[in-house]
């Protein structure tokens, strides 16, 4: 197979797979899943794959104390945090919403780094967030994403989940401990999520078992995809290159429009397509900006 099309069906494959597992989590809490219950079974079960996968190649995740600080600061924001924020919004607001705002996440990390002094914020950057600024603001409004202005505070707590990405990006980078390989980095990262996501979950109550045996096979479902996801991600990352795989926001997005149409008989308004319009344009602005 050619490595463009192998690279573009890969694109597609984790575009499908991050698109769908929020709404697999929605689909979880409709039969009285809490959040971070949801979060933590799949957690723990897309931990336990990758270090499967660590443990066959032989590269099982070091855990000194630099690296105990990478995995549970990354864990903890990244995937705890992230997860309480995007999954209580779920429980009410449309999961095609949350698709609209997840690919902030790159712009958010690239204003971040500027922030820290890691990349430069050009007048092309500002100009993208500007543009990703008003689209999320128009996704929020009567006629697009948003059905019910009296879901407005939901959406806007599911809007701190691109920001928690954000600084998990931001702390990856910042905290990164020289000779670790991408595929342990992920299965430890993994574990740090899990190990904190199991004490907030234990701390709010949410912890239970699953309602029934399908809602079960639905977790044990989105803890292998997020596995394979991680594993497809960093794959792309050394074939194809960040920007390239930057590009999966976009995917991301209209695969998680589709999952809210399809599982969820979402109906987003004709402002929807402007707004993802302004959201593209911003994101391709900074995808522009930092390939110069």
């Amino acid at each position: 197979m050619p490595q463009r099309l192998s690279i573009a069906l890969a694109l597609l494959a984790l575009g499908a797979s991050w698109g769908l597992t929020p709404a697999m989590a929605k689909l979880a809490m409709a039969q009285g899943m809490m959040p971070l219950g949801v979060a933590t079974i799949a957690a723990v079960i897309s931990a336990v794959v990758l270090l499967g996968v660590c443990a066959r190649r032989r590269d099982m995740p070091r855990w000194s104390r630099p690296h105990l600080v990478h995995y549970v600061s990354g864990g903890f924001i990244g995937l705890a945090c992230a997860n309480l924020f995007a999954f209580t919004g779920l429980m009410r607001a449309p999961a095609g919403l949350f698709a609209l705002l997840v690919p902030l996440s790159g712009l958010l990390s690239t204003l971040f780094f500027a922030l820290a002094g890691i990349e430069r914020a050009t007048p092309r950057i500002l100009l993208g967030a500007a543009l990703c600024v008003a689209g999320v603001a128009l996704a929020m409004a009567p006629g697009a994403a948003l059905p019910d202005p009296a879901l407005l505070p939901w959406a806007a707590l599911m809007v701190l989940t691109p920001v928690c990405y954000a600084l998990s990006n931001l702390l990856s980078v910042k905290l990164a401990v020289p000779g670790s390989t991408p595929l342990a980095q992920a299965a430890g990262t993994l574990v740090g999520a899990a190990g904190s996501v199991l004490v907030m979950a234990l701390l709010l109550g949410h912890l239970g078992p699953p309602p029934s045996l399908g809602i079960a096979l639905l977790l044990l479902a989105q803890g292998v995809i997020t596995a394979a996801a991680y594993l497809l991600y960093f794959r792309l990352l050394v074939s194809a290159g960040g920007m390239v795989t930057s590009q999966v926001s976009y995917l991301i997005t209209l695969a998680g429009l589709a999952y809210g149409f399809l599982l969820f008989g979402e109906v987003p308004g004709w402002l929807t397509l402007p707004a993802a319009a302004l959201i593209f344009s911003g994101l391709a602005l900074v995808t522009l900006a930092r390939a110069r």
